[in-house]
């Protein structure tokens, strides 16, 4: 008996590869008979049933196949010349077709329950404190007594190179063998971190790795930043020894508690996500580098980015001679003369300020990219101060 929904699955297939190029003149069924004409062509009816390209006196008919069976055959001018770019193309469509049809199907077999249960941690309300996650993460061997940040890995065209391995394989077993070489990623992480079992590690889905990043001794939400960079550092190298593939990294801050993992959790897909659109892939990126430019977030609350510009700008907003004065000089376009003159300071004084507004920050407010990032901050947490 026919499956519906493979049927379903299949017609939209042909339509893709129908509506896909002008080179794909036309496209018959399994059955040889075009789905626009419903003329029968006897060359696509061989082509699919030998497996081989097969021309008439008008097209070259090129077989496709889905899942290990015949599903149509595609028609290219015969006579063009070189098709094989045309071929390269349609044999592309359909193996991004199989990838993103088995995630649909199967994604829910690709991860372990330690990788589920992380997912959960940080993305489900249901867990409600911080004694149930523990006692919860103590049931399947993970620690989560010691103080982590959350390290978001993404590997582009991973998961795809994997499903790639697998062609002919039957979907069930091509599930387990992306789960296997996932469990072998994190196992080198694991023993890049010299399998400490406060550092854990896990899958959240397709090319998307996390790491709750443990860090020892006395700590808080500033002093770990430098700390947690080298590490975002070391495990880009990893993943592209062991991968081939440079994945890019966003990097939360540390925050105490279950809310604070979970803070880190959306620092970390802020740093991830605005750090890729700024500066572009394949690099890391911590939320003290995104900085002010969440302002730019239109997926981050208004609180979160006011509650971020005073974690990154505390010592301008604490300070109304360094708040004037940064304010001044960008008004002023970053003119140094202007600004003393409008500010009634000594140029070498203006300096001065500026220089420890850099060492307090790690902002520049003399250069464009960081002068943007102190101006987007005081356009959102600014309002605030003059109000009080």
């Amino acid at each position: 008996m026919k499956n519906p929904k493979e049927n379903t699955v299949n017609d939209k297939i042909i339509e893709m590869l129908s509506a896909s190029s002008k080179s794909i003149l036309t496209v018959a069924d399994k059955h040889g008979i075009d789905i626009k004409s419903k003329k029968y062509f006897e060359a696509a009816s061989k082509a699919l049933k030998n497996k081989v390209n097969t021309s008439d006196d008008k097209y070259l008919w090129h077989p496709v196949y889905w899942q290990g069976k015949s599903l149509a055959a595609c028609a290219l001018l015969k006579g063009k010349g070189d098709t094989s770019e045309e071929i390269k193309m349609i044999d592309g469509l359909i193996d991004e077709a199989s990838y993103e049809y088995f995630l649909k199907e199967q994604l829910d077999k690709l991860l372990d329950p330690k990788s589920v249960f992380v997912a959960d941690l940080l993305e489900n309300e249901k867990i409600i404190n911080f004694d149930q996650a523990i006692d919860r993460a103590d049931i399947i061997g993970l620690n989560l007594r010691s103080p982590q940040a959350v390290i978001l890995i993404k590997v582009p065209g991973l998961f795809k190179k994997f499903h790639s391995k697998c062609k002919g394989c039957p979907k069930d077993k091509t599930a387990i063998i992306i789960e296997q070489e996932c469990a072998k990623i994190i196992s080198k992480l694991k023993a890049a971190f010299d399998n400490y079992e406060q550092n854990i590690f896990a899958c959240l889905g397709p090319d998307l790795f996390v790491c709750l990043k443990w860090a020892r001794g006395q700590i808080n939400t500033l002093n770990t930043i430098n700390f947690y960079k080298k590490k975002a550092e070391y495990i880009h190298s990893v993943i592209e020894r062991e991968t081939k593939i440079k994945p890019t990294i966003g990097v939360g801050q540390y925050y105490p508690g279950l809310s604070g993992l979970r803070k880190s959790y959306s620092d970390a897909q802020i740093s991830l996500n605005l750090g890729e659109k700024i500066w572009g892939p394949k690099k890391y990126y911590h939320i003290a580098d995104v900085g002010l430019f969440v302002a730019l977030s239109q997926e981050t609350s208004f609180e979160r980015k006011c509650e971020l510009a005073h974690q990154v700008l505390s010592s301008i907003f604490d300070d109304k001679s360094l708040y004037k004065t940064v304010s001044t000089f960008l008004e002023c376009d970053m003119n140094l003369t202007v600004a003393s003159k409008k500010l009634h300071l000594h140029r070498n004084t203006l300096i001065y300020r500026l220089d420890k507004i850099k060492k307090e920050t790690g902002l520049d407010p003399r250069t464009f990219s960081d002068a943007i990032q102190i101006k987007l901050g005081l356009m959102l947490y600014g309002p605030t101060i003059t109000q009080n």
